[in-house]
């Protein structure tokens, strides 16, 4: 993947886990979800970073 493939793909993934955790009816799902859209989140401001180098 490309430097900007890997930061829409990161966004994606990050929004598709704060809908699931808006839709999740367990607090420890949502949770799950809110960590994995953190995880996400991370990931992209780290490829924006490599893409800029």
């Amino acid at each position: 993947m490309s430097s900007s493939n890997d930061v829409a793909y990161f966004r994606r993934r990050v929004a598709q886990e704060q809908q699931r955790a808006r839709t999740a009816c367990e607090a420890a799902i949502r949770r799950l979800h809110l960590d994995l859209a953190a995880r996400y989140a991370a990931r992209a401001e780290e490829a924006e970073r490599h893409a800029m180098v």
